[in-house]
């Protein structure tokens, strides 16, 4: 075989890479603004969906962020409860937050900066926390292969046994009656989250690193630590389109369905932040955040539909707004 032909096998190769196995260009874009939250390693962060708030944890300190303006809007959160937090998350209507240490969870006020409540976790470690849109329930998942379902104005919980092996990651739907959780005995099950009957099973090649899930529990999403990373027919309980993307081990710190489920926006820990068509997995346009340290991770993402704009939050304590362009 002659080097010329390797060459343009090889040339042949890196345009499908970048314009994705429909040949359409990948929209790549340099930020519009940025403004640095603090000067610390972030541990965790999040965002509320439209991105207007923003939770910054540092060691031995959380703050809650109004990125309208760009202050904090009270007096950030410190003392031993503050230590150590690694997930954090908003209600959909941003009245109310969490952050954990993994075993305990605190819920604030976003009006008023109170505490709400507090739950430990008791022999279990939580992996991921998801919450509803008003709330009023929590979905912890647990290294144990256990969830938890926390009713917050009761104060009530509950464990269902889920799954054999770690689970890695939850999404909750809207009104909090759904649950998709994804774990490393390779399988994600959607879940009642009254009865923690499964409703349907969805089997990936390996482990089971991250789930999502779009409002009404209709339509998810999952990814194994190799190449498996599916749109999910909750209803019908089929796998749907792939990732168009030609790249293996790929980790999604943070997801969020948009665009009325038509796209799919992801922040990954190589600071990257991409956007893909849920109808068929092709990868529309790709952000590459700013880098202040060796090692840079997108941790939590937004979209505002009224600015037309896509923000994320980095462990730089960066937040960027990125161009949102017309895409079909």
């Amino acid at each position: 075989m002659s080097s010329h032909f390797l060459k343009s096998i090889v040339a042949v190769g890196l345009v499908l890479s970048l314009q994705g196995c429909f040949g359409e260009p990948v929209f790549e874009a340099e930020s519009l603004s940025s403004f640095r939250h603090t000067d610390e390693i972030v541990l965790s962060a999040a965002m509320t969906e439209d991105g207007a708030m923003s939770l910054v944890a540092e060691q031995g300190k959380v703050c809650l962020w109004d990125n309208k303006t760009n202050k904090v809007k009270f007096s950030c959160f410190t003392g031993d409860n503050a230590k150590h937090i690694e997930l954090m998350g908003f209600s959909k209507d941003k009245t109310q937050y969490y952050i954990s240490n993994r075993t305990s969870v605190l819920l604030f006020s976003a009006t008023t900066g109170q505490l709400v409540g507090s739950w430990a976790t008791g022999r279990n470690i939580a992996r991921d926390i998801a919450i509803s849109a008003d709330a009023g329930i929590l979905l912890l998942g647990y290294r144990s292969g256990e969830a938890q379902i926390i009713n917050t104005k009761t104060s009530s919980a509950t464990l269902f046994p889920i799954h054999r092996l770690d689970i890695n990651s939850v999404a909750l739907s809207d009104d909090g009656k759904t649950a998709l959780t994804g774990s490393s005995d390779k399988f994600a099950y959607l879940w009642n989250t009254e009865d923690g009957v499964i409703k349907q099973r969805f089997k990936l090649t390996t482990r089971i690193n991250h789930v999502a899930m779009n409002s009404t529990a209709s339509l998810g999403f999952a990814i194994d630590s190799v190449d498996d990373r599916v749109f999910l027919d909750l209803k019908t309980g089929e796998q749907q389109a792939e990732l168009d993307i030609m790249a293996n081990f790929m980790e999604f710190n943070d997801s969020l369905f948009i665009n009325d489920d038509k796209w799919f926006l992801t922040g990954s820990p190589k600071r990257t932040l991409h956007l893909w068509r849920v109808a068929d997995g092709q990868h529309l346009g790709e952000y590459k955040a700013e880098k202040l340290r060796l090692r840079s991770s997108i941790l939590a993402i937004a979209y505002n539909k009224k600015s037309n704009h896509l923000l994320s939050e980095t462990s730089d304590g960066v937040l960027e707004i990125w161009p949102y362009k017309p895409l079909k």
